[in-house]
């Protein structure tokens, strides 16, 4: 290996006293002997050397072996405590510091890496206030202001009284408050009704907490604040049933008469037993008022309309009761019913026909006491009662309207109470007798009414309302009845 002619010392490249070697070769770079105390045993192995002399090279360190220059301890190990780590490198722990908490060594000696640049950052939020300046001299109390207090005047409220309507089966009503003045409620009933949707409830309650003459002061300053007529606004604004209660009870009894009797009549054919029931039922000074009303609000006499609608004697009975002829006499006279009594069987069970006028004379002149005693004085003559004779002698809506003068005149609260149930009796409902009968009746008797009711029919007449009506509708007439 280390003679020949490429790879011995004496040869001309590999060897060391050849043209390469240590002294006589251009490639060795050496002499071309070796040097002294260096002489290989046996070729094969590696070159016995002193490594105080050839120091071995970072990049070529003898075979087999590590180097003994100072290492990196061991991965995963800490450097000895008193040892700094080295430098430009992190010290290699095994766990990492407590968060937001400073290394455990001390910062002198083993300063951070790289600071942190949190450390010394101000808190965020507002800046903390400076403290008060130290008085130079010692505070005493402050000195006594005096101050001016101004009284509050607090606005006068004055409890307004709650009727508390009953509870009859079940159901709760509202409370109403008295009445305050008129343009308040036009206010309140401005706004219910304002854009889009009605406040019904509102609408209730104003109108069943007021009287004729309160809801007759709040639609005259309606239209004197709004510029509409109220009744007008609440046609536009309701329907059906509950419109025509609410119109009804926004007009006047009698105007509100003469509006029914209008309705009756305008138009195609005629509804007679509007006619029987208001102008039957009826004294002198009411039907000189619906007169009044009916004139002025339609233009034409109410005896014009009567004669142009009607016929027979059933025309001539009405033309008779408009005339406002009958006594108001409180206390009959005896004698006189005596000869009524049998005047009224002369002129009718008592002959062949009947002569309706002797009929048409005493019921439309004498006062309710007064055909009560005649009723009773024509049963003890006779036998049989006189609504018995008006059945044999009378058919149609004459019958009808004698019928309803005798009673209607004697006991209008009895009157009005079979008016209510052959309303609501049977299948189906007359709406417009119900209303009719509720709004013209509720101020004037309606107690008697529902005792009247009670006493013939052994029934209850807020319940028979109230199971045949629904809505808003139900509503109004329940307060209505209930609130008296």
């Amino acid at each position: 290996m280390y003679s020949g002619n490429n790879s011995g010392y004496n040869s001309g490249q590999g060897g060391y006293s050849s043209g390469q070697g240590y002294s006589g070769g251009g490639v060795g770079g050496y002499s071309t002997q070796p040097p002294q105390g260096y002489a290989p045993q046996n070729y094969g192995q590696s070159p016995q050397y002193n490594p105080q002399q050839y120091p071995p090279s970072y990049n070529n360190p003898p075979y087999n072996q590590q180097p003994t220059y100072n290492q990196q301890p061991p991965y995963n190990q800490p450097p000895p405590y008193n040892q700094a780590p080295p430098y430009n490198q992190p010290p290699s722990y095994n766990q990492a510091p407590p968060y937001n908490q400073p290394p455990s060594y001390p910062p002198s000696q083993y300063p951070p890496s790289a600071p942190n640049p949190y450390l010394n950052q101000a808190p965020m939020g507002p800046p903390p206030m400076a403290p008060p300046p130290m008085p130079t001299q010692p505070m005493g109390p402050p000195p006594i202001v005096p101050q001016v207090v101004t009284p509050v005047v607090q606005p006068t409220i004055v409890p307004e009284p709650i009727i508390s309507l009953p509870n009859a089966q079940g159901y709760v009503y509202p409370d109403f408050v008295t009445f305050q003045s008129a343009d308040k409620d036009c206010e309140i009933l401005h706004y219910a009704m304002k854009g889009l949707g009605t406040d019904e409830r509102t609408i209730i309650n104003i109108i069943c907490s007021r009287d004729a003459t309160q809801r007759a002061a709040i639609r005259r300053r309606y239209i004197a604040l709004y510029g509409k007529d109220l009744i007008k606004k609440l046609k536009s604004e309701l329907s059906g049933n509950f419109e025509d209660t609410c119109v009804g009870l926004f007009m006047t009894p009698p105007e509100y008469d003469a509006y029914c009797l209008y309705k009756a009549m305008k138009g195609l054919g005629t509804s007679e037993g509007v006619l029987i029931e208001i102008l039957g039922t009826r004294n002198n000074q009411e039907i000189q008022m619906i007169k009044a009303e009916f004139l002025k609000n339609y233009g034409k006499p109410l005896e014009k309309w009567i004669s142009s609608e009607t016929s027979g004697h059933f025309r001539k009975l009405l033309i008779s009761i408009i005339q406002a002829n009958r006594s108001m006499n409180p206390i009959p006279d005896p004698v006189m019913c005596q000869n009524d009594a049998r005047a009224l069987y002369i002129a009718g069970e008592g002959r062949w026909g009947t002569d309706e006028s002797t009929f048409i004379r005493i019921f439309t002149q004498r006062s309710g006491p007064e055909l009560d005693l005649i009723s009773r004085q024509y049963q003890q003559l006779r036998g049989n009662t006189l609504h018995h004779a008006i059945d044999k002698e009378f058919s149609s809506d004459t019958k009808e309207l004698l019928h309803t003068i005798l009673v209607g005149i004697q006991n209008p609260s009895a009157y009005f109470a079979r008016r209510i149930r052959e309303s609501v009796e049977g299948i189906g409902t007359n709406d417009s007798r119900l209303v009719r009968v509720i709004v013209s009746r509720c101020e004037i008797d309606m107690p008697l009414i529902k005792q009247e009711y009670r006493r013939l029919y052994g029934r209850d007449l807020l319940h028979d309302v109230r199971k045949d009506t629904s809505g808003n509708y139900k509503k109004i007439l329940t307060h209505l009845i209930a609130r008296v």
